[in-house]
């Protein structure tokens, strides 16, 4: 009994971290964000990927996504970054999740610290059991309206 019990709480388990689709990518695109690791960041995206930066109009497939990341993350550190979802659906090997962050940034050639808003609208899909991203589009509000 004990390991039908223990079988059936792995599973469980399992099933609910299998299903969790882009929120798994998003937690460690954060995580790969604030430590300024472009390599972990450019892995969580397929090769045939295309990016919407809030800073510049797209990055397709994963050379021109990586140098979009350093170019970001070479002029700032991610100090902290909340993502809020809005909607998220996660069915067979394709996720997709929208809604808005807020993202504190320090730029490395000195100054305060700056926060701004924007939303977000990402799409992965599973192949070989991981999930990659295959859109991930940003709109940084404070940026667009400037």
């Amino acid at each position: 009994m004990r390991r039908i019990l223990l079988s059936l709480g792995i599973s469980l388990v399992a099933a609910s971290l299998f299903a969790q689709g882009v929120k798994t990518l998003d937690e460690a695109w954060v995580k790969a964000a604030k430590a300024g690791d472009v390599a972990a960041l450019t892995a969580l995206y397929a090769p045939d990927a295309v990016v919407y930066p809030p800073d510049e109009m797209v990055a397709k497939g994963k050379d021109a996504i990586r140098a979009s990341w350093e170019k970001f993350l070479g002029a700032n550190t991610v100090q902290d970054m909340q993502m809020t979802y809005d909607m998220t659906s996660t069915t067979g090997n394709s996720s997709w999740a929208s809604g808005h962050f807020t993202m504190t940034i320090v730029p490395k050639s000195g100054g305060a610290a700056q926060t701004f808003e924007g939303r977000f609208t990402s799409i992965a899909r599973r192949k070989g059991g991981k999930w990659l991203y295959v859109v991930d589009h940003c709109a940084a509000i404070d940026l667009v309206l400037r």
